[in-house]
């Protein structure tokens, strides 16, 4: 009886201690030096998606034609409305709630890099020894790290954007977009050009 009690209790702490995730091992987190060939090159008006060297900041390439015969995924850096960019993190049809900075969609937890809030290439673990001021550093704690965004679910053809700077993020670079607003897929940084 204390045998079938104890594998009992162990499977159920194994069970509460699996927690479903998202994995996405395709999308890297480096920005491709890239020419602009026949592409778009544009400067964003938000740097939402600093890695903290200003990485998208300008001569940013935008294949405008991407989506016109491919599939939007999660981890693409799309480009929409007045010079904006940011990442897709959940898709057409997804539920996705924000945790204690923590993106989770339709229940399961994004692993990927982008799946946390990040300030400045900062996970929390990082920024708590960063050289950032103190009473700064915990505003920003406070704000972001512990981030809340309540259940939604996206219609089909929406998905939700998040600027990997989660701090530098407004309502335009942090939230559901209609697919029809997309007007193409980042490809890379092209520093040799001339600015737009």
């Amino acid at each position: 009886m204390k045998h079938l009690l104890f594998t009992g209790l162990l499977l159920v702490s194994l069970a509460a201690c699996s927690e479903k995730v998202i994995l996405d091992k395709e999308t890297k987190e480096s920005i491709a030096e890239v020419s602009a060939g026949n592409h778009t090159v544009v400067n964003p008006l938000s740097d939402a998606m600093d890695h903290g060297q200003h990485e998208l900041e300008k001569n940013v390439v935008v294949d405008v034609s991407a989506y016109k015969d491919q599939a939007v995924k999660r981890g693409d850096i799309v480009y929409y409305g007045d010079k904006n960019i940011s990442r897709v993190v959940a898709l057409p049809n997804e539920r996705i709630n924000i945790t204690d900075g923590q993106i989770y969609i339709n229940g399961a937890k994004l692993t990927a890099f982008y799946g946390a809030a990040h300030i400045r290439g900062y996970d929390y673990k990082a920024f708590q020894t960063s050289d950032i001021e103190e009473p700064a550093k915990q505003n920003l704690i406070g704000e972001i790290y512990t981030k809340q965004v309540q259940e939604i679910t996206l219609n089909g053809d929406d998905v939700f954007v998040i600027g990997d700077d989660w701090s530098r993020s407004s309502p335009s670079t942090f939230r559901s977009l209609s697919l029809q607003e997309l007007k193409g897929k980042v490809i890379g940084v092209c520093k040799k050009c001339s600015n737009p």
